[in-house]
């Protein structure tokens, strides 16, 4: 609290008589904060307007806002302000023309000077190479894309309402929100989730482990199979759906205080996507209010830099369920209208939204090595907090904005006048635009010639203010327009807010899809996101390096495909088809890489040998169901054995465990039966056939053989890889690419002379489900508890049943393969107990996994326990 001081000037007694006026208070003294005695933003206009009445000096908003205790005030208004903070003074390393570095000796310019814009790779610099996002009317970054260049406003809005206001009267306003569709919809089998499991965890949490997965498929990575540390940072939303779980528990006692923590706390975002997608690095939640996702952006660029992980995920999530549409209050910052209209002068406050996005980063100099797709180069990025110097709390400050910016240009090494679009943090508000403009006017005010203005826009006319998620929202808009060479429009812009001084900076508002081709240099953009609390960050983004030149090739490819189930693989194979179709520019040798190395490898499976893009297109769409080979008997593990004909040699044999086999025997055309017979043995054993005809025979009339041993005969050296991955074998894809000179291999090419690339590929046709627990009454179980008897195993079928969240569960199914895990069947035993009166360790579930079982073992105790009675 500040020490009471009366007014002491003239002026700082005009201000004081107009703050209590206002704010109906007897006095103020001159070093209080407006925002902090009753005042907020609708009422400074009351103030500004009677300061325009009694001293002929009419300030901006953002000017009061920063000049926000009476002394700020008069001193502003009498001219001796110095500006920059809200009692005066400069922001360190704040020049009149541009920032510098804390004690001034790197400036912008100088590191610059030393960056190159001819394609230097810095050690700093970070690819980004994987994007994934469910953005309101965008199921993924292509739909949001495209609404993004058309300007469609998917914002939803609803019949008006009104609430009381002023003097008795009634306000009126339109709910609003940018909502998801179906956002309630979820793949549980895919991620070994059981109902139960699925119905307890906060639609935020699922939606962005979908977009986990996608987004690091997009990138051609499967983490199973990527050889360093991957690392997530992310964040969510406050959950709602904490409130709806808390309801049901008080009429289903099944849902525990601990189901609800796991399944909604924002602590287990990142790490419940670690664990189900076996990610290995680094794993942090990241809480910064609005800018949530773009700290997590930050953090997770700095852990690449410092070597902490080799691929790095970073975003954030808010679904709210119920969709929150009545939140508008007098006073507030909610838009009335329902429309955002970021920077124009019918802004009138904030639209909310629901969306999800997450990105994936890597150190650059390493993904032009891999032959990664590169949307964009992040070159650098800086986070701060506005301290105490703004009007409040809740309140955005100009002089956080300028450090940041100005920090984050100098990790990038370049000078304002180099960036030619910013993506601002726009949120529609009369006070919040011009502030935000007011600190990028001093922040890009480096005193060097612009031969352009620099762009300017808000994704939140588009989709809302996503909350947690608004800052990944912003990125990849800009990461798709630093791509793709088009700055979209800033929607409900067309007279700018009279308290935005645009005349005092290089910002132009974009209000048309406008070609984006700067003139001697790279497309280069800055983007902000700010959160409630202080908390600035920025982000400067480069157009990425041009792929290398290499040969052009005709070589035929295998195309792999696999799924969790075999509707998911059915549209896997039409969407790769229509891919295809829709770009032509794609090479089939960088499709069929990245299908090989890039994808989880599923269960249900499926390859084609095609020769070029024409051909693929006709065996994908089902013109030759013949060449499409699938089968679900994929099987880790399994054993190796390579026939060979009588001449085969060694060599022989080390190439194909150069190809990632590991064959534990050899069969020549002189074995005996009793050879034949040990090989077949090993259940699932797959026999490499490789000129030995009659070998292969043999061992298919043994009388050992089953429907589980495979013979693949090799004639085609990419259909015996194909089959070999059917079977479930690990294929070395990039040593098949880098062998030549085998006669076996006759179709491939050396990796090192034409290196296939990573491209990015339809992502995973999830098989949805709907899974939503609302607030009410829940239908409970039966609680009797009955004896031993028949009894005993309908209740033990009905807790199998409650605890996985199934509508039936066959008695010989084990509790574990249905998808149950430690934590459950401790609930189980544990509700068990009060139904029946048994003792039962939870290792009696692994030793009797199936309702059958576990009823044995039940009636068991039962018996006992009676007898004991007795």
């Amino acid at each position: 609290m500040s020490i009471h001081q009366p007014p002491a000037t003239p002026t700082e007694r005009i201000v004081a008589e107009i703050w209590c006026d206002v704010l109906e208070l007897d006095e103020v003294g001159v070093l209080d904060n407006f925002f902090e005695v009753g005042g907020y933003s609708m009422l400074m206009q009351l103030v500004r307007a009677q300061i325009a009445e009694r001293t002929g000096v009419r300030p901006t908003l953002p000017e009061l806002f920063i000049h926000s205790t009476i002394r700020s005030c008069a001193a502003f208004l009498d001219g001796s302000a110095t500006g920059g903070t809200a009692e005066g003074g400069t922001a360190k390393g704040v020049s009149a023309k541009g920032v510098t570095a804390k004690g001034g000796s790197v400036t912008a310019g100088t590191a610059a000077e030393r960056a190159s814009d001819g394609g230097t790779v810095r050690e700093t610099d970070i690819a980004v190479i994987g994007l994934a996002c469910r953005f309101p009317d965008a199921v993924d970054t292509d739909r949001f894309w495209h609404n993004l260049v058309s300007g469609v406003d998917s914002i939803s809005r609803f019949p008006p309402k009104s609430i009381p206001g002023p003097g008795g009267g009634k306000r009126e306003y339109v709910p609003a929100r940018g909502l998801l569709r179906e956002p309630e919809w979820f793949d549980a089998g895919y991620f070994g989730y059981t109902p139960r499991e699925a119905l307890l965890t906060d639609p935020q949490h699922r939606v962005l482990l979908e977009c986990a997965v996608e987004a690091i498929e997009g990138a051609g990575y499967d983490p199973d199979r990527f050889p360093g540390l991957i690392g997530i940072y992310a964040g969510c939303s406050l959950s709602s759906y904490t409130e709806t779980l808390r309801a049901r528990q008080q009429e289903d006692h099944s849902i525990t205080t601990w189901d609800i923590l796991m399944g909604t706390t924002s602590d287990y975002l990142a790490s419940r996507i670690a664990y189900k997608l076996g990610l290995r690095g680094p794993t942090a939640n990241v809480q910064a209010a609005c800018a949530t996702s773009l700290y997590a952006v930050h953090f997770a660029a700095r852990a690449l830099i410092a070597g902490e992980c080799d691929l790095a995920l970073a975003g954030g999530s808010s679904v709210r369920l119920p969709a929150e549409l009545d939140n508008y209050r007098v006073g507030g910052i909610t838009s009335p209208s329902g429309v955002c209209s970021p920077f124009d002068t019918a802004a009138d406050g904030v639209v909310g939204g629901q969306g999800c996005g997450i990105t994936v980063l890597k150190r650059l100099s390493e993904a032009v090595a891999d032959g990664d797709h590169i949307h964009a180069v992040l070159r650098g990025s800086a986070v701060n907090n506005d301290g105490r110097d703004r009007a409040g709390f809740t309140a955005p400050g100009v002089r956080g904005q300028v450090e940041v910016v100005g920090a984050a240009q100098r990790a990038a090494g370049v000078t304002p006048s180099s960036i030619t679009y910013v993506e601002a943090h726009g949120t529609g508000t009369r006070v919040g635009d011009p502030i935000e403009v007011a600190g990028l006017n001093q922040a890009f005010d480096d005193g060097e010639p612009r031969a352009e203005p620099c762009l300017l826009g808000s994704v939140k006319g588009n989709i809302g203010h996503l909350d947690a998620a608004a800052g990944i929202a912003g990125f990849i808009k800009t990461v798709l327009a630093v791509e793709r060479g088009t700055v979209p429009p800033s929607l409900h812009y067309s007279v700018p807010n009279p308290d935005i001084d645009f005349a005092a900076g290089p910002f132009v508002v974009v209000t048309e899809p406008t070609p984006w081709e700067p003139v001697g240099q790279p497309r280069r953009a800055g983007l902000t996101a700010r959160g409630l609390g202080g908390n600035n960050a920025h982000i400067v983004l480069e157009q990425p390096p041009a792929p290398r030149p290499r040969a052009e090739s005709e070589d035929h490819q295998v195309l792999v495909l696999s799924a969790h189930t075999p509707a998911a693989l059915d549209e896997l194979t039409a969407r790769m088809a229509g891919r295809l179709a829709e770009r032509p520019e794609l090479e089939l040798r960088d499709v069929a890489w990245t299908l090989q190395v890039g994808r989880r490898q599923h269960g249900y499976r499926r390859f084609a040998v095609v020769r070029d893009r024409e051909d693929a297109l006709r065996v994908l769409g089902g013109g030759a169901p013949e060449r499409l080979v699938g089968g679900d008997h994929a099987r880790d593990g399994r054993a190796v054995a390579l026939v060979l004909p009588q001449a085969a040699g060694a060599e022989v044999v080390r190439h194909w465990q150069a190809l990632g086999l590991d064959p534990d025997l050899t069969l020549g055309p002189d074995c005996d039966e009793a050879a034949i017979g040990a090989a077949l043995d090993t259940p699932g054993r797959v026999f490499l056939e490789l000129g030995a005809p009659g070998t292969a025979a043999r061992l298919r009339e043994h009388p050992r053989w089953t429907p589980e041993h495979i013979v693949v005969t090799v004639t085609d050296s990419l259909a015996a890889l194909g089959e070999l991955w059917l079977a479930g074998l690990p294929i070395d894809w990039a040593a098949a690419r880098a062998q030549p000179t085998h006669p076996q291999l006759a179709h491939t090419e050396p990796a090192s002379t034409n290196p296939a690339r990573r491209v990015p590929l339809p992502g995973y046709p999830f098989q949805r489900q709907p899974y939503l627990l609302e607030a009410g009454p829940a239908v409970q179980p039966s609680s009797s508890a009955p004896g031993a008897g028949p009894n005993t195993e309908r209740t033990v079928s009905m807790l199998f049943t409650e605890m996985l969240g199934l509508p039936e569960v066959d008695p010989e199914d084990s509790f574990f393969d249905l998808g149950g895990d430690s934590l459950v069947a401790n609930e189980l035993v544990g509700r068990l107990e009060q139904l029946l009166p048994v003792r039962l360790e939870v290792r009696a579930m692994y030793d009797a996994p199936s309702v059958r079982e576990f009823t044995a073992l039940v009636e068991e105790q039962l018996r006992a326990e009676a007898v004991r009675r007795d």
